[in-house]
């Protein structure tokens, strides 16, 4: 129990955190609903910042202007450097099979951060009436590679159910470049009288594009949505990444360890690489291999001391 006003105890509120800026914290609390609240001056004095998805304590502050305080932060199971987000159940990466063309290093970037991280992740590739050619050849490349793959075309296709039960009651975040559809998957999939296009940025009055600061909105039926600014402009040296992690995101290619001629062997083009005669028999899409190898010698460039932390638990420090 926390002391209120005039000495009176109020219970404390288990919440999450749905956003911070300025020292400013909005933390659902259930049936409380959404209590302001700032952050225990030990945090601050240890360069603790709570983030959007953190799970938290909450008692009485005080201050009538903001009757929160955040006296706890649970542990984490996972932490995303860019856009800071904790706790993140489900990472849904939206390609297009056409217009605009598929920005393949950026999926395989996000697809790397969720593996590396333990979030699901599921690809889902829009746009398959422009392109159902495309669409099924860039789906059939992802599967072989072990992820999960769903094409649409709306409004023709119907989600399907083990996409939708992956939605409810976790933490999920859509990510893709601009214009591949995200907005209407996730309008077919929530429901349009319940999220409509474009009602993420509409409900904090801003324009499409211009988000600032990653953010949690309740999803309907339970669980929350992340408004996630940076996903799109997020460089593989600042991703948080290191080379095991890198590797998780390309399954094919990890696989082949100890098969190759030299030990610790990088996969990089050295002589007696497995990896080349995967690709060479189909088993390793070539595209894949490419942007693993550019990735993994931009990896190589970053010292230990410069890569974020992003291990489970990690406090994020501003």
């Amino acid at each position: 129990m926390t002391p209120g006003a005039g000495g009176a105890s109020v219970p404390a509120l288990d919440g999450v955190v749905l956003r911070g800026v300025g020292g400013l914290y909005l933390v659902s609390c259930g049936a409380a609903g959404v209590v302001p609240a700032k952050v225990r001056g030990v945090f601050r004095k240890e360069g603790i910042s709570p983030l959007p998805g953190d799970r938290v304590v909450v008692g009485a502050s005080g201050d009538p202007d903001v009757p929160g305080r955040i006296d706890a932060i649970g542990p984490r199971t996972c932490v995303l450097v860019r856009p800071p987000l904790a706790n993140l159940d489900l990472l849904v990466v939206v390609a297009s099979a056409a217009a605009p063309a598929p920005d393949l290093p950026l999926v395989d970037k996000l697809l790397c951060v969720a593996c590396a991280l333990g979030i699901d992740a599921v690809l889902c590739i829009g746009k398959r009436d422009l392109g159902q050619e495309g669409a099924d050849a860039l789906a059939a490349v992802y599967r072989a590679a072990g992820f999960s793959v769903w094409t649409f075309a709306f409004p023709a296709a119907e989600p399907p159910e083990d996409l939708l039960a992956r939605l409810r009651g976790r933490t999920v975040a859509f990510a893709g470049q601009s214009g591949v559809g995200k907005s209407t998957l996730l309008n077919h999939l929530l429901g349009a009288e319940k999220m409509a296009t474009g009602g993420v940025s509409a409900r904090i009055g801003r324009g499409r594009h211009t988000t600032r600061h990653a953010e949690l909105f309740p999803i309907p039926g339970g669980g929350f949505l992340a408004d996630t600014p940076g996903f799109s402009q997020l460089a593989v040296e600042e991703s948080g990444l290191d080379v095991p992690g890198l590797l998780s995101g390309y399954p094919e290619i990890a696989a082949t360890e100890g098969s190759c001629r030299f030990t610790g062997c990088a996969h990089v083009g050295e002589k007696g690489c497995a990896v080349d005669a995967l690709v060479a028999d189909g088993s390793v899409d070539p595209g894949r291999l490419e942007r693993y190898r550019a990735f993994r010698r931009a990896l190589d460039l970053v010292k230990p001391y410069d890569r974020p932390a992003t291990a489970a638990g990690v406090r994020t420090r501003r």
